[in-house]
């Protein structure tokens, strides 16, 4: 009986120490220690709330600055030039994709889509990552022609360029690789023909010109 009363106790107790955990933003740690999360972010080093999430499902204090790590590992700036917007139907989590502001939404038209990639290469390995990427586009487009070319970004980073044109298709593909330390920041360009000859008529910039840009212009954030 006592027992029972003392389990009546504690789970009354507990319940109420949840209420003030959620008013006061925070939560209890295994061992019954109240943790308010904008100390637990401080000491993390964490500012996203998805990481904080994490936390308050069990996720260890070096598990969540290695996730942060991870995502930070993983972001950069860059810009894509006046008259391109998203195009929020055609992009992903994992890829942004920009189109002519007269064409958004529209299909079959120019695009430039941004992400970033994972590598297994270092900087240094730069050679390797190049041929493995060149490798990937010439068996999964046999019948186009291949060009490639490297130059550098405004901050020094190595780009890489592949150029995919099949001239039995009404547009080519055209793939910049900013690379750094097992990742790469990858903006692809695809120009249709008709579209490129407009912006060479009208003196502006081509979907391919305009993505080059963009990759030459990229800056990684700081790790």
């Amino acid at each position: 009986m006592a027992a029972a009363f003392c389990l009546s106790v504690c789970l009354s107790g507990c319940v109420g120490g949840m209420l003030q955990a959620e008013e006061a933003s925070g939560y209890y740690d295994e061992a019954g220690n109240w943790i308010a999360e904008d100390s637990y972010a401080e000491a993390a080093g964490l500012e996203n709330t998805d990481a904080l999430a994490a936390l308050t499902d069990g996720t260890s204090l070096d598990e969540a600055a290695d996730a942060a790590a991870q995502d930070s590992a993983l972001t950069g700036t860059y810009s894509v030039a006046e008259g391109w917007s998203v195009d929020s139907a055609a992009s992903t989590a994992e890829k942004t994709v920009y189109k002519q502001d007269a064409y958004v939404g529209v299909e079959n038209t120019s695009t430039i889509s941004c992400s970033y990639m994972d590598t297994n290469y270092s900087v240094l390995e730069y050679e390797q990552l190049r041929d493995m990427l060149t490798n990937n586009l010439l068996y999964s487009n046999v019948n186009a022609q291949i060009s490639t070319s490297a130059i550098y970004t405004q901050t020094k980073d190595y780009l890489y360029i592949v150029i995919v044109d099949d001239s039995a298709l009404e547009y080519k593909d055209v793939y910049h690789y900013v690379v750094g330390d097992y990742r790469c920041f990858c903006v692809e360009v695809r120009e249709y023909r008709s579209e490129a000859d407009q912006a060479v008529a009208d003196g502006v910039k081509t979907p391919h010109e305009v993505g080059q840009a963009t990759a030459e212009e990229f800056t990684w954030d700081a790790l």
